[in-house]
């Protein structure tokens, strides 16, 4: 494992936050009202995307955070924009048949086309690229997978993609220890703290009322709605929105035991110029790899260093030892990077369902979206505007995951201490693999 060398006032806070940080306490919290028509808990991508379809068809509306709004994953991903779920169309089939499978296929799009056409509608500016995402297959076998995967699915689809051999990946990567891998041409990056910034701008001037800093601890069913509680106040909805995904508590209910939460790692290199990032990754793409610990790297929007994040552990670990780890796996693909210093190393929560599908629906009355498995910057806002729409009781929030069974994790309450020991087997199997 290589030694990491810090830069001087390096930061354990999301690189993102250099340009979006998130806003101080107040002096004085702000009030919250004793009633109001919506209520949501969690202002992220999916709360606040909620909030802004509400609120222009004319609801009151309030969204709730723990912190600063935006102070989990919407703020701390890697700012990838994909095509919304990981289950590949095969293993879609075998679960639920071809007509349900097409239907979850085309949703994950739906999210990718919903939310870059969003960005564009409202003028968000986030530094949205659509550079296009290479896939990099760990094994031969992963790449024989991906191959007839981009082969089915860009023809009976419609999407844009294309197969990379082996001998013609060091145009996308500069490192032979890949299999060849696919480009999907629709996919870009973006930075994620000013695309949250946005969300939060439009909905605070389509009428919504944003109000960090007070946590949600309970749900109560009344005969009218609901009664929030928090530790300031209690608050009376007719309608309650749980968009909370790996930042849940106590008042995410039922629906919250269909996600466990799981760490992601990320650090960011010094400014290394845009030569010798273009040399690393020649089309200044998303990568993606097909190996457990499931590395994500990227230029950062500017083109002057490397994002790079990995599950570095399955439990939390300290900035220190996460970058220790992520740098290994940097190094093991660019050896050339062992003089890089690093000058943020940053962790956030991503919520993973059974299904490894996301999590949308009413649960006793509650509406919810959530369950994002680490591809929640294209699904987390379509989920939340399908969300606001079936609470609208429109058609427009119909999705191809209603019909999925609900599906809690067993012994949900454990799982924080199996999350070391599923590490430990991720990462065994990677050192089998070749890793």
């Amino acid at each position: 494992m290589s030694r990491v060398r810090f830069a001087p006032g390096w930061s354990a806070e999301p690189f993102w936050w250099e340009e979006a940080p998130r806003p101080a306490p107040p002096p004085e919290p702000a009030p919250l009202p004793a009633r109001i028509e919506v209520l949501i808990v969690g202002a992220g991508f999916t709360g606040l995307a909620a909030a802004l379809v509400l609120a222009r068809a004319g609801r009151e509306v309030l969204v709730l955070d723990a912190g600063p709004p935006g102070f989990g994953a919407s703020s701390r991903n890697g700012g990838m924009v994909g095509h919304g779920h990981r289950v590949p169309y095969d293993d879609l089939v075998r679960r639920h048949g071809e007509r349900v499978a097409d239907g979850l296929i085309r949703e994950g799009l739906n999210a990718l086309r919903h939310t870059t056409a969003l960005i564009e509608r409202e003028s968000i500016d986030c530094r949205f690229q659509r550079t296009g995402r290479f896939r990099a297959a760990w094994r031969a076998a992963d790449f024989d997978r991906i191959a007839r995967e981009v082969e089915h699915q860009s023809r009976r689809f419609g999407f844009e993609a294309e197969v990379v051999p082996r001998d013609r990946q060091d145009q996308e990567v500069a490192t032979g220890r890949y299999h060849g891998g696919c480009i999907y041409h629709e996919h870009g990056g973006l930075h994620p703290g000013l695309f949250h910034d946005g969300l939060l701008a439009r909905a605070e001037a389509a009428g919504a009322r944003i109000v960090g800093w007070t946590t949600a601890i309970g749900i109560d069913r009344e005969a009218e709605g609901f009664a929030v509680r928090t530790r300031r106040a209690k608050v009376r909805a007719r309608h309650v929105i749980v968009a909370t995904n790996g930042y849940g508590n106590e008042a995410s209910g039922e629906a919250g035991r269909q996600v466990a939460p799981i760490p992601s790692f990320i650090i960011a290199t010094a400014r290394l110029g845009a030569n010798r990032v273009r040399s690393l990754i020649p089309g200044r793409r998303m990568i993606v790899e097909s190996r457990a610990a499931h590395c994500y790297y990227r230029p950062s929007p500017d083109g002057e260093r490397i994002l790079f994040g990995a599950r570095a552990a399955l439990h939390m670990v300290s900035p220190e030892r996460a970058a220790k780890r992520n740098l290994g796996y940097m190094l093991s693909l660019f050896p050339d990077l062992w003089d890089v210093e690093l000058t943020h190393s940053w962790s956030g929560w991503v919520a993973f369902t059974r299904s490894l599908l996301p999590a949308i629906g009413v649960r006793d009355g509650i509406h919810y979206a959530m369950g994002y498995n680490g591809s929640g910057v294209a699904m987390a806002p379509y989920l939340g505007h399908r969300i606001a729409h079936k609470l609208l009781d429109d058609a427009e929030g119909r999705t191809a995951f209603d019909d999925l069974p609900f599906r809690t994790w067993p012994l949900h309450g454990v799982l924080p201490f199996a999350r070391p020991l599923a590490g430990a087997w991720h990462r065994f199997k990677d050192w089998r693999d070749g890793s």
